[in-house]
């Protein structure tokens, strides 16, 4: 029953739902309402959708516009910017090549800066009024002249520092001084193009800037192109390669280096040695090198000693607090005075005497075919010679005859200002260089000479001087170019002071007989500070000896007693 009641339900449900039923006031108005609400719904999406519309057009549009800006840009971007011609004024070309590099922080250019000048002395004229006690009140005094203060924050910011020839003109850099922070690849690419456009360059000075081998080989080929660079300062760069040699190769033009600090071993030494000389080459440019404070010890000192042996342009060698011992002092000493020569040094120096004994060669050009004679004159060729010669000179002597007779005074006057215009060239042939009729400045029918260029003397090979034969070995004198060495501060002893001695006599001995063919020899020798007591009795000797061959070496004056002892002995 309850089932058929369901069913009955749903079905009368189900009729009364498909018979309209009346609707109320209330409800006629809720449905108006959604019908109003749907159509502003409705009114407000088409305004959006037509908003985007044009908001999609007009993006269309700009988006051409900008996309063919983009498409330039693009282009722009990809083309190769033109390369930048340096103009040899060191902060325009720097400043613009960093900016091009793409490097954010740029360190300032600024001069040196240069101690005060000390104030002129006072007027003796002028009263100096006696200084008075400061009261509370006086206002402070005025900062010293000797020296200036900066802020400590501007004194450690990176700067290049450099040096003007004329404060007024900025391409006359001479020096270029960096120090404290790091010159990493980038910076040297910079410095790769600008510095060499620095024709008065000559001094660069890099003190702890963290160089690399990779920054240090491209510094060395920097250089080589700065043409007149001759001092080099690489104090306080520890090198893992060492590669210092490459600045003081053979064709190398500086004459100062230091590399005080450097961490230089035994390593770097023996390039350096091999850098200064060997059997076939040499440098030929260096003056002074400056290896103190590094780690060089008796391996190194036999190295460099090496280089010594046929190097003659050294002049100041310092390898002061170091670790040398008696065994790279004993190597030194030799060089200093006399070295059996090895055998390849000796099969070199018979081939440069063979080289200089055999006589020039000389081929002569083959001339050209209108200027020789492959076969021979015949005789009807030179009779028919020499009957126009003589038909020539017939004539010539008749001529000659009617025009010595038509002749007057004015032809001796001629031939008298002839002779002296002839006499006028051969006093300005005679060196003087000047013009036969007075005038300065090159005219028509004057004479001038050449100026004379200065003679250069060429470096005599040490391999060709006069050797000696002792006990089947072969000696050459040593090194007497080297004025001044510098070896304090090591771990020097007796051995070591013996055969410094000994060649110290050597060099003395050579300068007295008169042989200064190859230098003077040391003349001044620094050995303080190394491993035996400042009274010992060699280097007692040694002081006595070098300190008169010291250049600056002044005698004692003598006393009135002495003076007058010497007058009445002569002596």
């Amino acid at each position: 029953m309850a089932d058929r009641l369901g069913t009955e339900l749903k079905g009368k449900s189900r009729f009364r739902s498909d018979v309209p039923r009346p609707v109320s006031r209330l409800g006629q108005n809720a449905d108006i309402t959604e019908s109003l609400d749907t159509a502003n719904e409705d009114c407000i999406a088409r305004k959006v959708k037509m908003g985007k519309k044009l908001e999609r057009v007009m993006k269309g549009d700009r988006g051409g516009t900008t996309s063919a800006t983009s498409q330039e840009t693009d282009v722009d971007n990809n083309k190769t910017p033109e390369p930048y011609n340096c103009v040899g004024d060191f902060e325009a070309d720097y400043l613009e090549l960093c900016k091009r590099a793409g490097l954010t922080e740029i360190p300032q250019v600024t001069q040196r800066p240069h101690r005060p000048e000390p104030p002129p002395p006072p007027d003796p004229k002028e009263k100096v009024e006696e200084p008075t006690t400061p009261t509370p009140g006086d206002p402070e005094e005025a900062p010293p002249t000797t020296y200036t203060t900066s802020n400590k924050f501007d004194y450690f910011r990176p700067k290049v520092q450099v040096e003007l020839e004329k404060p007024e003109d900025r391409k006359s850099m001479t020096e270029i001084y960096i120090r404290g922070w790091k010159v990493d690849q980038r910076y040297m690419d910079v410095f790769r193009l600008c510095l060499p456009a620095a024709d008065k360059l000559h001094t660069i000075d890099l003190w702890n800037v963290g160089l690399t081998d990779n920054t240090l080989a491209q510094f060395s080929a920097v250089a080589s192109q700065c043409l007149n660079l001759r001092t080099v300062k690489l104090d306080g760069n520890p090198v893992p390669g060492e590669g210092f040699h490459q600045l003081i190769g053979e064709d190398s033009m500086i004459v100062s280096m230091s590399l005080r600090s450097c961490k230089i071993s035994d390593k770097g030494a023996e390039l350096i040695g091999k850098a200064l000389s060997t059997v076939k080459t040499r440098n030929q440019s260096l003056c002074v090198l400056n290896l103190n404070s590094n780690l060089i010890t008796d391996v190194g000192a036999c190295h460099l000693s090496n280089g010594l042996r046929m190097n003659r342009t050294l002049l100041i060698l310092s390898v002061a607090n170091n670790a040398i011992g008696d065994e790279g002092a004993k190597q030194l000493g030799e060089v200093l005075s006399r070295f059996a020569l090895t055998h390849e040094e000796i099969v070199e120096r018979r081939k440069l005497i063979s080289e200089k004994g055999t006589p020039d060669i000389r081929i002569s050009p083959i001339p050209k075919r209108s200027e020789s004679r492959d076969r021979p004159v015949s005789q009807s060729s030179r009779s028919q010679l020499d009957k126009s010669t003589a038909k020539s000179g017939r004539s010539s002597s008749k001529a000659k005859k009617k025009d010595d007779k038509g002749k007057g005074k004015d032809d001796k006057k001629k031939d008298a200002q002839r002779g002296v215009s002839k006499e006028s060239v051969a006093k300005t042939t005679k060196g003087k260089g000047r013009q036969s009729g007075g005038k300065k400045g090159p005219a028509a029918g004057t004479i001038t000479t050449e100026p004379e260029t200065p003679e250069v003397q060429e470096i005599i090979n040490p391999l060709l001087e006069e050797a000696e034969s002792i006990n089947g070995e072969l000696f050459i004198p040593g090194n007497r170019v080297l004025i001044n060495l510098n070896i304090s501060r090591n771990k020097i002893g007796e051995a070591g002071l013996k055969a410094l001695l000994k060649g110290i006599q050597y060099q003395i001995t050579l300068t007295m007989l008169g042989s200064r063919s190859s230098g003077t020899g040391l003349m001044r020798l620094s050995l303080q500070k190394n491993g035996f007591p400042p009274d010992h009795d060699l280097y007692m000797k040694i002081q006595e000896l070098m300190v008169t061959r010291d250049p600056l070496y002044k005698p004692p004056a003598k006393s009135p007693d002495e003076d007058s002892i010497s007058q009445t002995t002569g002596v």
